[in-house]
């Protein structure tokens, strides 16, 4: 088949000095702006953040210090493309790569903000949050037709949240980012309906990513820190497929990417098997769950994990050389499933699209629906690319 334009995802963008300049940045957090630095000895440029002691780095934001390229850029150009699409200092320096790699549109994620919190000051954190927004609602504005992008959000002041995605929905974002965990809560915690309840009011879906949500575990545990960043995901799908927060939002689309596909059989069979031990134990007079000892009186979905997936609320996403997303179309159907290309982060297949076009696995159909489409559907975008929430 002739090789799709895809419609992605999940790109990103690497944060740069104007993402926190005067022009985004509101005036009572200037004197402490977000710096790139150098520090002795070091291979990275890091950041240095009003509010934590230790300089931070999460992927490769920072990219670049005074246009100046780090070394992480120069080793992986071939992945990530100039400082200048990395950072997305115009949108054509970004379209470059996306038209070498027959991509049509994109939707961006942060870099720097997929560790949280960036500051341990709240007040500060939503400071440059807000600066964020504000950078990539008007990087994305002058190119609306080819590249989206999604609100961030600090789930520590629920009310702020509710009031950024209200704003920020107004200026043109199609989805919020969220993490599976936060702390010693996850997602679907009833601390955090009034985000569901934003979400359903706005149209905007949840996108659960990955992200570094315990940082504190550096120090003490650090195998789990690192691990954590992926399997956050896996922990918020479990909760969200059980809690039966899907019931009490059933409007609301949640998708779950940057994580593959090849975890989804296990977190399925895992989640109906918790749904079964419920309603198990309940019939049978037990007033407490195995292991945990939370009542079983608690709330638990109506529907099985897969049903959610079928009526067109649940998207997870995959990887172009995932060999299990053959089986999972046949198995679940072509339209829960979201290509993404993580653009331009150093460790994705370069021209995923032309490698995906190639698979004989699948049909012509499902692979439009896997590259294309189903993007569309998550994001409420109609497939001339304006939204339709």
């Amino acid at each position: 088949m002739t090789t799709l334009k895809a419609w992605d995802a999940d790109g990103h963008v690497e944060e740069w000095e104007r993402t926190f300049s005067d022009d985004y940045l509101e005036p009572k957090f200037r004197d402490r702006r977000p710096k790139i630095v150098h520090p002795e000895g070091s291979s990275s440029f890091l950041w240095q953040v009003a509010g934590r002691e230790d300089l931070y780095k999460v992927g490769g934001s920072p990219t670049a210090m005074n246009g100046v390229p780090s070394r992480e850029q120069v080793n992986l150009i071939e992945w990530r493309g100039s400082v200048e699409s990395s950072e997305v200092h115009t949108p054509e320096d970004r379209f470059k790569v996306l038209d070498a790699e027959d991509t049509e549109l994109q939707i961006n994620y942060p870099t720097m903000f997929l560790g949280h919190p960036v500051s341990y000051d709240l007040e500060y954190n939503w400071g440059i949050t807000r600066s964020y927004n504000n950078w990539i609602a008007d990087i994305s504005s002058q190119a609306p037709e080819r590249l989206k992008w999604v609100t961030v959000i600090d789930p520590r002041d629920v009310k702020e949240s509710v009031r950024e995605i209200e704003r920020t929905k107004d200026m043109g974002s199609v989805g919020i980012m969220v993490h599976g965990v936060y702390g010693n809560k996850t997602i679907d915690d009833e601390e955090f309906e009034p985000i569901w309840a934003a979400a359903r009011d706005t149209g905007l879906p949840l996108a659960v990513h990955p992200g570094m949500v315990a940082f504190d575990l550096q120090e003490t545990h650090r195998p789990f820190a690192d691990i954590q960043f992926k399997y956050s995901v896996l922990m918020g799908f479990n909760r969200i497929m059980v809690s039966g927060i899907l019931d009490r939002f059933p409007t609301v689309k949640v998708g779950f990417l940057e994580t593959g596909c090849g975890w989804a059989e296990f977190c399925l069979y895992a989640a109906n098997e918790y749904i079964e031990t419920v309603y198990q134990r309940r019939n049978a007079g037990l007033p407490r769950e195995p292991f945990t000892g939370r009542s079983v009186d608690l709330a638990v979905s109506d529907l099985r994990p897969e049903e959610y997936m079928k009526r067109g609320q649940v998207f997870i996403g995959f990887e172009v050389e995932e060999d299990v997303i053959s089986y999972l179309v046949d198995k679940y159907g072509p339209d829960c499933w979201l290509y993404a290309s993580d653009i331009p982060h150093g460790h994705r297949v370069i021209n995923a699209p032309h490698h995906f076009a190639e698979r004989t696995d699948l049909s012509d159909v499902a692979k439009r629906k896997l590259l294309k489409d189903n993007t569309a559907a998550f994001y409420g975008l109609d497939l001339n690319g304006s939204s339709s929430n």
